[in-house]
């Protein structure tokens, strides 16, 4: 698609006008739609962001730049045309000036007079010019230059720049079964997006409900089995001695931690004082079994954790079916 874009033609207009009408021309004949001063006449904050508006909507800025600085917008005490330059350089637009050199200057004041030159506020001017030479910047001698100029900034701004532009509307593809079709694509994105997250969050909250602390089931399972303990005889369902571990012990006698077991030194059966002694303080290391005040009593009592019965019935549930 042939993109044409907009050129703002800013300059000062009375000492300018052969100057302008041949920018003008050398932007029509590159293809592009020039605007400018001559759809409106600046002179209020009103006209003010009706230009400022105007080159927003624009493309590129130009600058034609003579011998005046032009009349001063109120607020900011600067000409119009440096507020409009000011202004393209703040929006990031595209700009570029063709400034007349000083040799044809001097040449037209012979011929017109010093009403081409700055009389009112020179020293602005002087600022101004000397602004405007810092940045992109071409000089002219005569109208033939000006085209020149204005035809090779812009293929130099084409080369460089991806403007937005103008484009017919006939060269414009119908794309309304491409936005159909991305519709779609957006509407299985997110079914399958949301299937995603779904199973995440399932696969996390089964993941929560089988942590117990900071361990899995299996994790603390075989730490608990690492821990070594001996029945006594009298409590032994061999009536010996017998060898083994905190998890097996607490699974066993997981009822008994349900109920709770008083650290009452004067009560209770042999059995519960060895859970109490040897068993209980590996449990509460691993958050399965709690300490709680004995109603009633000035005692307290050791019993099953909320994690600790959610241990037990993992076990039940899973380990028990296999």
């Amino acid at each position: 698609m042939k993109k044409k874009y907009q050129v703002f033609i800013s300059s000062t207009y009375t000492d300018l006008q052969l100057e302008r009408q041949a920018a003008v021309e050398a932007v029509l004949k590159a293809g592009h739609i020039p605007a400018g001063m001559e759809l409106f006449s600046a002179g209020n904050e009103t006209q003010l962001d009706i230009i400022k508006r105007w080159i927003n909507e624009s493309d590129v800025y130009m600058l034609l730049l003579g011998g005046r600085y032009g009349s001063i917008e109120p607020k900011s005490k600067l000409s119009y045309t440096e507020v409009e330059y000011r202004y393209a350089l703040e929006l990031e637009k595209p700009v570029f000036a063709i400034i007349m050199d000083d040799t044809t200057l001097n040449r037209k004041v012979k011929t017109s007079g010093k009403a081409v030159l700055e009389l009112d506020n020179p020293n602005k001017y002087k600022f101004f010019k000397e602004f405007t030479q810092s940045k992109i910047c071409s000089y002219f001698k005569n109208v033939t230059e000006i085209k020149l100029g204005v035809m090779e900034s812009l293929l130099d701004i084409q080369s460089r720049y991806n403007l937005d532009g103008w484009v017919k509307s006939t060269e414009i593809p119908d794309v309304s079964s491409l936005i159909t079709e991305i519709a779609e694509l957006r509407e299985q994105n997110k079914k399958l997006s949301d299937s995603v997250k779904q199973k995440v969050n399932s696969k996390q909250s089964e993941t929560a409900i089988n942590k117990f602390g900071n361990y899995s089931f299996e994790e603390l399972k075989k730490l608990l089995q690492n821990e070594k303990v001996v029945i006594p005889a009298g409590i032994s369902s061999t009536k010996k001695d017998m060898k083994s571990d905190v998890f097996s012990t607490f699974i066993h006698h997981s009822s008994d931690f349900a109920i709770g077991i008083s650290s009452n030194p004067y009560s209770g059966t042999e059995s519960s004082k060895f859970l109490l002694k040897s068993i209980a303080a590996h449990l509460m290391t691993f958050e399965l079994v709690e300490k709680v005040k004995s109603t009633g009593s000035n005692y307290d009592k050791y019993q099953t954790s909320k994690i600790g019965h959610r241990f037990i019935a993992f076990f039940k549930s899973t380990v028990l079916k296999k």
